[in-house]
């Protein structure tokens, strides 16, 4: 059976991508250019506030930042939804300074849903400030690195949280929107019951998506913790 050793074989990679310096290519970039390039490219997209709350820059200062890196053609704004924030994600000259390839379309039907995943781990982040985040676009890349990987599951994030031995938690993270069918939802637990290398599956949901999700995960699986995406969204 598929495990996810494979997977965390790139989480060095990805740790030293981030802390290599990127070639310079028509502007100089700052530090914080490139970990802002990181930051868009891990998540394939985000909108403005996000990228205020993860550097801390306030609303004038982040799109005096963000128009710099638009005019440089290192990324893309574009307006998805009327009465929306704008997204922005990265061309091809963008990722050419991260460790991903730029996101190629962005998929409505999953939109909100990789928003809310973005929001987790920025709350998250707050909350365990000494912990690192492989996003689903690392996992699949390391998956399919080797033209190899097969189909099945991959949760939406995976954290990696320092325990009081120094050693790392591997706690995999799930956001859902909506209810899924039982089946599915059984399918998907059944899978995290042989995957070892996590201590802990973290869900993070609406209250009637929680309530579902209890009545099947019951008392038999108690490394599963649900958490309501009120406090955050």
């Amino acid at each position: 059976m598929e495990t996810t050793g494979d997977l965390f074989e790139g989480i060095e990679e990805k740790r030293v991508s981030i802390r290599t310096a990127s070639k310079l290519s028509g502007m100089q970039l700052t530090e914080r250019d490139i970990r802002i390039l990181h930051f868009i490219n891990d998540f394939g997209f985000c909108e403005m506030p996000q990228i205020e709350k993860m550097f801390g820059l306030v609303k004038r200062r982040c799109y005096q930042v963000m128009d710099r890196l638009v005019t440089a053609g290192l990324v893309k704004h574009e307006r998805v939804f009327h009465g929306r924030h704008g997204i922005y994600r990265l061309s091809k000259k963008g990722a050419g300074h991260t460790d991903l390839p730029a996101l190629a379309r962005i998929s409505l039907a999953h939109y909100n849903h990789s928003l809310a995943v973005l929001d987790v781990y920025l709350h998250l982040r707050i909350k365990h400030p000494d912990a690192e985040w492989l996003s689903e676009r690392h996992l699949i890349k390391v998956k399919y690195a080797d033209g190899m990987g097969k189909r099945g599951h991959l949760p939406d994030g995976i954290l990696l949280l320092p325990d009081d031995t120094q050693k790392e938690q591997k706690i995999a993270v799930e956001v859902e929107l909506r209810t899924k069918a039982k089946a599915r939802i059984e399918s998907i637990l059944k899978w995290y019951t042989s995957q070892f290398e996590f201590a802990e599956v973290w869900y993070f949901c609406p209250q009637v998506v929680a309530d579902s999700l209890r009545t099947v995960v019951g008392e038999s699986m108690p490394f599963v913790k649900i958490r309501s995406l009120k406090e955050i969204l």
